[in-house]
C-alpha cells in the first residue's frame, strides 16, 4: 500500500520490489521501495537503502538486516524489547552500525498493538503508518487519510468490523 500512495498521490515515481521466502505465508519477504523525483530505471533489489524496518525481532541473530543502510538513515525494529533491553538483546555488530552510521534507532511494539485492537500479529498496517510517520515521504495526517482510503478498498468486502480494526491499527 505504501508504495501505490506514494506513486499515486505524490509528484514522485515509485516502484516497489519484492523478494519472498519459499515459504510464502510466515516467511521472510524483503520489500524493496524506490521512491523519487526522476523515473526510475533499475529493476532490482536495492543494495543502500535510508530506511529499513525488520518486522520480526528474531531476525536481528539471523539476517544482517543493516547492511547497506546509507549513513543517517532509519532503522525500525518490531520488537517487545525496552530500551533497557537492547544491549542485551541486539547483536554486537548491530549496535555498532547503529552509532557507526548514525541511524535513527525507533522500536515498536507492533504486535502488542495489534493484539490489542483485534487484528492479531497482523502488524502492516501499523509498520506502514511508521514507515509514514518516520520517512517524512509526506505529510503524516495526509498519509494516514490514504492509508484509510487503501484500508476502505481492500478490506470493505470483509465488512466494518475488518475495516475499523485496520483503521485503528492506523490510529
Amino acid at each position: 500500500s505504501a508504495i501505490k500512495i506514494i506513486g499515486d498521490n505524490t509528484d514522485m515515481f515509485a516502484q516497489g520490489y519484492f523478494a519472498y521466502d519459499s515459504k510464502k505465508s510466515g516467511g521472510l519477504t524483503i520489500s524493496h521501495l524506490r521512491f523519487g523525483k526522476t523515473p526510475i530505471q533499475s529493476t532490482y533489489q536495492i543494495d543502500y537503502a535510508d530506511y529499513v524496518a525488520c518486522h520480526n525481532a528474531t531476525y536481528v541473530d539471523i539476517y544482517d538486516v543493516l547492511e547497506g543502510i546509507k549513513a543517517g538513515g532509519t532503522f525500525v525494529l518490531n520488537s517487545t524489547w525496552a530500551l533497557k533491553d537492547m544491549h542485551a538483546k541486539l547483536p554486537a555488530r548491530m549496535r555498532r552500525a547503529i552509532a557507526r552510521k548514525k541511524l535513527k534507532f525507533s522500536n515498536i511494539d507492533a504486535v502488542k498493538i495489534a493484539s490489542a485492537i483485534g487484528l492479531g500479529g497482523r502488524i502492516n498496517m501499523i509498520m506502514q503508518t511508521a514507515f509514514f510517520k518516520l520517512a517524512n515521504v509526506l505529510p503524516v495526517e495526509e498519509a494516514v487519510v490514504l492509508l484509510k482510503v487503501e484500508i476502505k478498498n481492500m478490506f470493505a468486502k470483509q465488512g466494518d468490523r475488518i475495516v475499523e480494526m485496520n483503521y485503528a491499527a492506523v490510529d
